[in-house]
C-alpha cells in the first residue's frame, strides 16, 4: 500500500471506530456496493483497491480508470467483514470522489478544446494539494490531459520572478543550454505581446503566455505564422476556466494549462451502501 494511503487511513482510524466496535458483531460479513450519484469519469481504482486489500475486502470493479459512467451506476461490489467495510468507507469515498472529479473536469476541458483546435492539449499545473500531487496529476492523465511538471527539477521554467533576478536573460539561457544540452526543456514565461515576440529568438522550447488575453495571444499566433524559423511551442496559462476555455482554445496554442483542474474541480459524489 502506498505510504500516502497508509497515512490517510491512520488519520481517520488510528484510534479505532468506536461506533462499530460497540454496535457491530466482529464476525459479521456483509456485501456492499459503491454507487455514483452523478455522471463522470472514473479515477482511483488502483488506489481504492489498495484500501480494500488492506482490510481483506473482496472487490469486483465494473469500471476501469478512464471509463465514463452515468448517475446511479454500480461502480464496485464488495464483500468482507462488516466492520472492515465501514472502516474503509470514508477514505475510499473521499479519494475516489476527488480523483474522479479531476478526471471528469479534465475530460470536459479536453472535449471543449478538441472541438475547436485538434492539436491543442490540456495540461495541469503544480497547483496541487501537498501530499496529493501524484493522485491529482494521474487523474489529469486519466481524463486525457498532460501532467506538466511533476516537480521543480523536471523542467526549467523561467518565471517572472526569475527574470527579475537575471541580469542578461539571453546570455544566461545560452549558458544554461550549453550545460544541459537537450536533456531538459526550457520554458520562458512572458506576459505581453512584445515580450512574447522577443522570446522567439531565444534558445527555448516553450513560450508560456501567462495572464494574457485571448485576443493578444491570437495576435501573437498570427504573427509567428509568417516566421520561417523554428518556433517554440506555445502555452497559455493564467485564469483559464471552463467559462473562458473556448476563447483560449480558439487561439490555436499548443498547450492550455489550467490550475483549476486540480485546485477547483468538484469532487464527485459516491455512496457506499451495505446490501
Amino acid at each position: 500500500m502506498d505510504s500516502e494511503i497508509e497515512r490517510f487511513l491512520n488519520e481517520d482510524i488510528s484510534n479505532g471506530d468506536i461506533t462499530s466496535d460497540l454496535f457491530i458483531d466482529a464476525t459479521s460479513i456483509s456485501n456492499a456496493e459503491i454507487l455514483s450519484r452523478e455522471p463522470g469519469v472514473l479515477s482511483g481504482r488502483n488506489e481504492i483497491t489498495q484500501i480494500f486489500n488492506h482490510f481483506n475486502i473482496e472487490s469486483n470493479w465494473l469500471f476501469q480508470d478512464g471509463d465514463s459512467f452515468s448517475d446511479n451506476s454500480q461502480i464496485v461490489k464488495l464483500n468482507g467483514l462488516s466492520k472492515s467495510i465501514l472502516l474503509s468507507e470514508r477514505v475510499s469515498l473521499n479519494l475516489l470522489g476527488h480523483m474522479s472529479g479531476i478526471a471528469t473536469s479534465t475530460n470536459n476541458a479536453v472535449k471543449i478544446t478538441k472541438q475547436i483546435s485538434q492539436h491543442t492539449n490540456i495540461s495541469a499545473t503544480r497547483k496541487t494539494l501537498p501530499g496529493l500531487r501524484k493522485y491529482e496529476k494521474y487523474s489529469v492523465i486519466v481524463g486525457g490531459g498532460l501532467p506538466h511538471r511533476y516537480d521543480l527539477n523536471e523542467m526549467i521554467l523561467i518565471k517572472d520572478n526569475h527574470s527579475k533576478l537575471i541580469n542578461n536573460l539571453q546570455k544566461s539561457i545560452n549558458s544554461v543550454r550549453n550545460q544541459i544540452g537537450s536533456s531538459k526543456k526550457i520554458e520562458l514565461e512572458v506576459d505581453s505581446l512584445e515580450s512574447a515576440m522577443k522570446a522567439i529568438d531565444l534558445d527555448i522550447d516553450i513560450i508560456l503566455l501567462d495572464n494574457m488575453q485571448p485576443e493578444d495571444i491570437l495576435k501573437f499566433m498570427n504573427k509567428i505564422k509568417s516566421i520561417s524559423q523554428k518556433i517554440p511551442l506555445t502555452e497559455a496559462s493564467g485564469g483559464i476556466t471552463m467559462s473562458n476555455l473556448q476563447n483560449y482554445a480558439s487561439t490555436g496554442v499548443d498547450i492550455i494549462s489550467m490550475g483549476s483542474l486540480t485546485h477547483s474541480s468538484k469532487s464527485l459524489d459516491f455512496s457506499l451502501q451495505i446490501i
